[in-house]
């Protein structure tokens, strides 16, 4: 195993440690995200399926982001839509479809209640409510949103953090559920404006029910699928590709030494890669103790046939040299 220690082989192991320090990588990233999800899981199970408070315990101050442990919490609130300031989230697939989710701000009861302003400490509040799910059909610039409900209506909606900023969208839409950004923009920021109201910037609302409910309505969403992918598998694959590196740097280094034992023993010897079919088991040699004596080799079919031809042959020559030589002497008994 000398060959081990030379440049080329040691270049090899080198390749084995690097791609298993790779993999081992791989496999920890895949277990991080499987940690992840089942903390996000856990979340959705203990917060889902709370009963709904009142929104003002839970929504978080001016500038400030929904705490995580408040995420998916059920609130019950009370306003009036304002459908001027409805924007599409667009490349929202459901369910294979692609289509837009229907952002609504909802100018919440409370302090202030009026279209005026303030009637109260500070001004209005408004949620922005996503109020579900619309396909886009065969045309994406020319889709029908239905209105929202009119008047006061009470909702239940299920909180979500406000996400960051990305990418560019036509008028109207948007590709993130920014709430910050979209405070500032038409057509949201007018309907605020008119209102007298500020968005609630760290947090929007995810509808669940809505009374009354509006004749015609975008899809619900369902809820928040509870598992954890296939991220343990993988993993786990990513590791025993890592231990797979070094067993096959070990087949191909076992290979290469069976190659130069039978070159340094010559030609006919035996490499010890298999067994050989003309040795037996019997005691070893003293003076080779490596050795193996061998056993008499068993003729074959062919060779026991020639054999016996052989035999058959020589009787032949036998009998005949006996014949002659009694032919001889009776011919000289007679004379």
């Amino acid at each position: 195993m000398r060959f081990l220690l030379t440049p080329r082989w040691l270049a090899g192991l080198a390749l084995a440690v690097a791609f298993a320090l790779v993999c081992v990588s791989l496999g920890l990233w895949q277990w991080d995200r499987r940690t992840a999800r089942h903390a996000a899981n856990m979340l959705i199970t203990e917060n889902y399926g709370q009963p709904a408070v009142d929104p003002a315990s839970l929504l978080p101050p001016s500038g400030e982001l929904l705490p995580t442990a408040d995420e998916w919490r059920p609130v019950e609130a009370t306003g009036r839509y304002l459908p001027e300031g409805t924007v599409l989230l667009r490349q929202r697939p459901l369910d294979g479809t692609n289509g837009f989710h229907v952002l609504v701000p909802l100018l919440l009861d409370g302090s202030t209640t009026t279209a005026e302003g303030t009637t109260g400490d500070g001004p209005a509040r408004a949620l922005l409510v996503d109020r579900g799910f619309l396909p886009s059909g065969d045309d994406a610039g020319a889709v029908d949103v239905p209105p929202p409900p009119a008047g006061e209506v009470t909702t239940v909606v299920h909180l979500r953090p406000a996400e960051e900023p990305y990418g560019q969208a036509p008028a109207g839409q948007t590709r993130t559920i920014d709430t910050a950004g979209l405070a500032g923009r038409a057509p949201t920021s007018g309907a605020l404006d008119a209102a007298g109201a500020q968005l609630v910037g760290g947090a929007y609302g995810v509808l669940a029910e809505e009374v009354p409910a509006a004749s015609t309505a975008p899809q619900l969403l369902p809820a928040p699928p509870v598992d954890e992918g296939p991220h343990l598998s993988y993993a786990f694959q990513w590791w025993v590709f890592a231990a797979g590196g070094f067993v096959g740097y070990g087949v191909v280094a076992r290979r290469h030494a069976a190659d130069l034992r039978a070159e340094a023993a010559g030609p006919g010897a035996v490499t010890g890669d298999g067994p050989d079919p003309d040795e037996r088991p019997g005691p070893r040699d003293g003076a080779d103790p490596a050795r193996r004596r061998r056993a008499p080799r068993r003729p074959s079919a062919e060779e026991e046939e020639d054999a016996l031809v052989d035999a058959a042959e020589r009787d032949e020559l036998v009998r005949g040299a006996g014949e002659r030589s009694a032919l001889e002497d009776g011919a000289a008994g007679r004379r």
